[in-house]
């Protein structure tokens, strides 16, 4: 090949990296497009090529750029069904819908929704735009992406969404015609969703980049099949998710890069879908970082395997009842990464493979392993082990002895607010930290930690002891006796974390020819 050749080939390359552009069936780098003005009464462009105009409704009838700017209090714009290569520019677009979704792309297309670089847009739904209760026109969210539709969001300008209907974003199902998507990069994007979900797809849901702030009145990022958060080798995407039912949820849910910030009043990430079988649920967590704290729920819940192999995991469950910083129907491993675990409730009722050392403090093993001096009975006597007797039985003032840890909620060793530290014998602080709510237990992994050393959680003049231990315990960890059970043999769990989807496709590639039962709101063209 010539050098001229060479050097033609490496600009095109860079010309379609440099941009967002990219829709999932053609990449294309945005540059210009036909300017489409809006105002309260009407919508003026210079060029109706490609495009229908009724009063304040727009809608995209063939590919192109269309560059959108002004403001409407009661507009819309819809790409028509099955048109490919649309690019819709947000260059300080503020529009308002009040009987449907101010974005609608249609059933099949394909579509870039690119935020212009410097500018700031706005778009909202009235309470109407919900098909339960509103108009014939609803559409359930502020942006609707229609089955079968692929869908990037993108750029490096300011999106905001409020959804006064019930979603921010909805993508739907895939359907024979149409692989459906959703994907999120670049940009940054504010969503304020206080009926329903922040971002709700159906098939599947990338959140490659970008920074994203939401608030929703259910889950902050749901998919109903598989939800990626980053990717590897890349830095992710900052996401803060300031309050919610559920932060992250899907079948699958993958974490591989990124800073992602949840404050839920239920689980903060949960793999789950009661819809689908012959699902292998799983969580997977390979890097970024994640602060977590829930309410009155699990941390991670995952109904099926939950997999920690690296990154930066923070997690602190409120609840002092049976709700758990890790909670999976399968196994937890942890086998990278560090990890700080801490919750109200005694313990953590799981099966867990410590492929890497880690430590336990209080919970059902105070007074056992943690080295913390158990409470007095009621009768004055020190309460042996943390309780030391089957739940249930008598004291010997004849009371009952209260069930996990010996007494409600177990020993408090952290005070929420408070700043603790987790140390080696030698006093090397291997953790600093601030407590995200009172914790009557700690758990702590990490690659400094070795097999059978000891660690002390140090807050204000509050010390407790533990060893590090690995292995596999097929019970709560309050059974954790110290170094021992079986050795894992250190194998990833079978798929990697791929979390296989029926008839074994992964999770990174989209659900082919199957709608969601009872989700689909697409009916509509």
């Amino acid at each position: 090949m010539k050098q001229s050749a060479i050097i033609l080939a490496l600009a095109l390359a860079l010309s379609l990296l440099s941009g967002c552009a990219a829709n999932q069936k053609e990449n294309t780098a945005t540059v210009s497009g036909t300017e489409i003005q809006f105002s309260d009464s009407k919508v003026t462009t210079a060029s109706t090529d490609g495009v229908t105009i009724d009063g304040t409704a727009l809608t995209i009838t063939a590919p192109g750029t269309y560059v959108l700017s002004g403001s409407c209090t009661d507009g819309s714009v819809k790409v028509e069904k099955g048109v490919d290569g649309v690019t819709l520019v947000l260059n300080g677009l503020t529009l308002t819908s009040e009987t449907t979704a101010p974005i609608l792309c249609g059933k099949d297309s394909a579509v870039t929704i690119e935020a212009a670089s410097g500018t700031e847009s706005t778009l909202s739904d009235m309470e109407s735009n919900n098909d339960e209760t509103g108009s014939a026109d609803a559409e359930n969210a502020v942006i609707k992406c229609k089955d079968g539709s692929q869908v990037v969001l993108c750029g490096t300008g300011m999106l905001n969404l409020q959804a006064n209907s019930k979603n921010g974003i909805k993508s739907g199902a895939t359907t024979a015609d149409g692989e459906a998507s959703l994907t999120i990069r670049e940009l940054t994007l504010n969503v304020d969703a206080p009926v329903n979900d922040a971002v709700n797809a159906e098939a599947a849901l990338e959140v490659e980049s970008g920074v994203l702030t939401l608030s929703a009145g259910d889950d902050a990022l749901h998919c109903d099949y598989t939800l990626n958060i980053g990717a590897e080798g890349t830095d992710g995407p900052n996401v803060t998710i300031t309050s919610c039912s559920e932060g992250l949820e899907g079948a699958a849910v993958n974490v591989f890069s990124g800073n992602v910030s949840i404050q839920s009043t239920d689980d903060c990430i949960n793999a789950a879908n009661a819809d689908l079988t012959d699902f292998t649920y799983a969580l997977n967590i390979s890097g970024g970082t994640i602060t977590a704290r829930s309410d009155s729920g699990d941390g991670f819940d995952s109904n099926g395997d939950l997999t920690i192999s690296g990154g930066h995991v923070t997690i602190w469950t409120a609840n002092a009842a049976d709700n758990e910083p890790l909670d999976a129907d399968g196994t937890v491993t942890v086998s990278c990464g560090t990890v700080l675990a801490a919750g109200g409730s005694s313990g953590m009722g799981m099966n867990l493979a410590a492929n890497q050392p880690c430590v336990i403090f209080g919970g059902d093993t105070a007074g056992r392993l943690g080295g913390h001096t158990p409470p007095e009975q009621p009768n004055g006597e020190e309460q042996p082990n943390g309780n030391g007797q089957p739940d249930g039985s008598q004291q010997p003032n004849g009371e009952t002895w209260p069930a996990r840890g010996g007494f409600p909620g177990g020993v408090s060793l952290l005070a929420q607010g408070s700043a603790f530290t987790v140390a080696d014998s030698n006093g090397t602080a291997l953790y600093t930290g601030e407590a995200g709510c009172d914790a009557s237990f700690v758990f702590f992994s990490s690659c400094d930690l070795s097999e059978g050393g000891s660690y002390t959680l140090s807050s204000g003049e509050t010390q407790t002891e533990s060893a590090a231990q690995t292995g596999t315990v097929s019970a709560g960890m309050g059974n954790m006796g110290g170094p021992g059970g079986q050795k894992p043999d250190g194998a990833p769990p079978s798929g990697g974390f791929n979390g296989p989807k029926p008839e074994g496709s992964t999770p990174r590639a989209k659900p082919e020819g199957e709608n969601i039962p009872n989700n689909s709101s697409d009916a509509k063209a």
